[in-house]
């Protein structure tokens, strides 16, 4: 794995204009720094810092010093993209909307394998080790999803075996990052988003 800049995750206006005024345009400078120091650059609130979190987790990063992070108490509690239970299942139940719970029930056995959470909001399917150039190496998911708000985002999915004719058929989707976006399974067709799965979890293999 080379040590070209890992880009920044989509965030909000104001967020992305407070990392532009810190001169932080490489996820890798977040690395080791502590969470509340991210908090205070104005503009960067709970919600961005988990999904910059979300996104060092998936790279194998991670910040410093955690900062408490409250647990979701129900589906309709809106701190439940920033709490860390220990069971997949159990997080997916207490997100707040309806749909993002159906998306996210039916993709939990979307490798066959067991899932894990990988930080307060990403689902993740085993493990892939990787090294840099620079020798520095770490572990990372092999392919995982995320529920969020906005979009249903899946991760490690886009370097796979024949990736461009799969999201060729797969549906109204975006990518970006690293990452595909869609807004919700109903609007796709499902068994080619399996199908890239199994590509992305063959070839992390």
């Amino acid at each position: 794995m080379s040590d070209s800049p890992l880009p920044l995750p989509r965030l909000s206006a104001p967020a992305t204009r407070a990392l532009d005024d810190a001169g932080i345009t490489d996820l890798r400078q977040f690395d080791g720094m502590a969470e509340k120091d991210v908090l205070a650059l104005h503009g960067i609130g709970p919600a961005q810092l988990g999904v910059l979190r979300d996104a060092l987790t998936a790279a194998g990063l991670s910040f410093s010093e955690p900062v408490a992070r409250p647990r979701a108490t129900g589906r309709n509690d809106n701190t439940a993209f920033l709490a860390a239970p220990g069971s997949p299942r159990e997080w997916i139940e207490g997100l707040p909307t309806a749909r993002r719970v159906q998306d996210g029930l039916r993709l939990l056995d979307v490798t066959g394998e067991q899932p894990a959470m990988w930080g307060p909001s990403i689902v993740g399917y085993g493990t892939h080790h990787y090294v840099y150039d620079s020798g520095r190496e770490g572990d990372t998911l092999r392919v995982g999803f995320s529920p969020r708000s906005s979009a249903l985002t899946l991760y490690g999915l886009l370097e796979a075996p024949g990736a461009d004719a799969l999201l060729a058929t797969l549906g109204p989707h975006k990518t970006g990052k690293g990452c595909l976006y869609v807004t919700t399974l109903a609007r796709i067709d499902e068994q080619v988003l399996r199908d890239l799965v199994a590509a992305a979890w063959s070839r992390a293999g």
